[in-house]
């Protein structure tokens, strides 16, 4: 069962789950939760483990309350307590003037976290696979964001004191979760938004992936390997950045001010990452390179950051400023 000695490769390599936890896991319905809750099923007779799944019905398509039922009576004969909980997405979408898309991630990840506050659960699992962090690569670099986006979807991610994120099924690619739930005649649900282009994550899953795969079937594995090597190499600069902030930059709620003798000192992608760190908005990677060459620019003094921030520099000091604090935007 190469599935199954991934999963549990993953989970102790990483410490992903130890005996005495309580673990919440988000089952939609479809084959990658599915098995995911199944594979934990035979992990509490490994470890001293309990469990509670919650699935989520964000009112969209009128097949939820049927998926919710059949996740229903499959986790109850794993003899696993299952939630099931409606989401109004189109109103919080509303609300929050935002895309349904966004709006659905936003409200599970807030419901997940009251939920397994609820079940005093120290633990989130939820069913991501190498194909989903694959997606997540291409979309964090159509979207400009730097490096950091090469790194995927987290293993492991803490959102509070005592709870963390997790993603057991991240190593295991869709079609080896696909074809393990045909074998062992795990019932799932297929949404078929999935397959409408409707959403970015879609147009990549379905356009952008499959040709990648033309090319090199591999690639969505050399992807996951890649996040591995990047997720490596931020861990280490982020320590060099630390260290560097530390000792040579002050924060406080309306104002930044670096030391701007150490910082030209230190190479251009320390510098990079030392901004992306600090700066108060606007975090992308356009409006850090430009920064920097603003920073090159010895006769302007000011740049406007955003609405709400402005960057000031002398022959000293690099400063970023609080708008609100000035009572006025410089220009």
């Amino acid at each position: 069962m190469l599935i199954w000695e991934k999963f549990r490769k993953n989970i102790f390599d990483n410490k992903l789950v130890v005996s005495g936890d309580k673990i919440l896991l988000a089952v939609s319905g479809g084959a990658d939760s599915m098995v995911m809750a199944t594979l934990f099923s035979m992990l509490t007779k490994f470890l001293n483990i309990d469990l509670v799944v919650v699935n989520f019905n964000h009112k969209l398509r009128k097949e939820s309350a049927k998926e919710a039922k059949i996740v229903e009576n499959f986790i109850k004969s794993l003899n696993i307590e299952c939630v099931l909980k409606n989401l109004d997405t189109k109103k919080y979408a509303k609300q929050q003037d935002i895309s349904i898309e966004t709006a659905g991630r936003q409200l599970r990840y807030l419901e997940l976290e009251n939920i397994a506050k609820q079940y005093k659960c120290n633990k989130i699992a939820t069913a991501h696979n190498m194909n989903d962090n694959a997606e997540t690569v291409f979309m964090w670099l159509l979207r400009g964001t730097g490096t950091e986006g090469f790194a995927g979807i987290p293993t492991i991610r803490k959102i509070g004191k005592n709870l963390s994120i997790i993603r057991p099924l991240l190593p295991i690619s869709r079609d080896l979760i696909e074809d393990y739930a045909e074998k062992q005649q795990i019932k799932f649900c297929t949404d078929k938004t999935n397959f409408k282009c409707d959403y970015t994550r879609n147009k990549v899953r379905l356009n952008i992936i499959p040709q990648l795969k033309q090319i090199n079937p591999s690639v969505i594995n050399h992807i996951y390997n890649l996040s591995l090597m990047i997720k490596d190499e931020i861990a280490y600069f982020k320590n060099k950045v630390n260290l560097f902030i530390s000792k040579h930059v002050k924060i406080s709620s309306n104002k930044i001010i670096v030391n701007l003798d150490f910082f030209n000192r230190q190479e251009k992608i320390i510098q990079y990452k030392i901004l992306k760190e600090i700066i108060p908005d606007k975090k992308r990677a356009i409006q850090i390179n430009n920064i920097t060459s603003w920073l090159k620019d010895k006769k302007s003094k000011v740049y406007n950051l955003s609405k709400n921030w402005i960057a000031k520099k002398s022959n000293k000091q690099l400063k970023f400023v609080s708008v609100n604090r000035l009572g006025k935007k410089h220009t």
